[in-house]
């Protein structure tokens, strides 16, 4: 009986004393988890910190790149636009000649030659222009004066550009001493702002007796216009 206590006690002895290294045991792996957890835990914090750094740069980048698109394309629409400008959606512009002279005052200068009338705006028999609509011309007029034989004298001739009635331009040649068949150019040229509807023509509005716009099949007389923008 002695013999089955002692056995009995150092039994409990050893199982009490492998229940504590087990119990330690497991404490410790647990510990070890909590720091494995928490080591991975930092390196998650870290790394999603460092994604996040990386995504606000990216979103910056986007707005610089956004920012800087938007104003090309500002930029390019306003050259659409002045190019729009520069060239009208439906063009106006003529030139026009005569073969013949002509001579009388305060009277249209009409043409019989339509070298070009993109618009129908140039009407030939009444030597009028009507602007189609509003917007920015530019006009041209070149002719050839033929004077008589002079001696002392001045002659001219002068030619004038009306818009609606008034005149807005004119040019002027004057000799003297002339020789027979003595020619001589004038010119004159004119941008205006017209509204549709303004009328705008040539006449000769001063001359000296014998003097005339000279004129034959070689064409000296030339009026063209344009519209340069609306």
């Amino acid at each position: 009986m002695a013999r089955f206590s002692v056995a009995l006690v150092l039994v409990l002895a050893c199982w009490t004393a492998n229940s504590s290294a087990a119990a330690l045991s497991v404490e410790d792996k647990l510990q070890q988890l909590t720091d494995s957890y928490i080591q991975f835990k930092e390196v998650v914090g870290a790394k999603n910190a460092e994604l996040q750094a990386q995504l606000e740069q990216q979103q910056v980048h986007h707005n610089e790149i956004k920012t800087e698109l938007t104003s090309k394309i500002s930029q390019l629409e306003a050259k659409i636009q002045q190019q729009e400008r520069a060239h009208p959606s439906s063009p106006v512009y003529f030139y026009v000649q005569r073969s013949t002279p002509f001579s009388t005052l305060a009277t249209p200068l009409p043409f019989d030659l339509a070298v070009l009338n993109v618009g129908n705006a140039m009407d030939l028999a009444t030597g009028k222009f009507t602007a189609p609509r509003a917007g920015i011309y530019a006009f041209s007029f070149s002719g050839m004066a033929l004077f008589p034989a002079t001696s002392g004298v001045y002659v001219w001739l002068s030619a004038s550009l009306f818009l609606n009635g008034n005149v807005v331009g004119s040019a002027e040649v004057d000799e003297a001493n002339t020789v027979e068949d003595q020619w001589s150019p004038l010119f004159l040229q004119s941008t205006l702002s017209l509204q549709a509807g303004d009328q705008l023509w040539l006449e000769i509005e001063y001359d000296t007796a014998g003097v005339v716009l000279h004129d034959d099949a070689d064409h000296y007389t030339h009026f063209n216009g344009w519209m340069l923008d609306e």
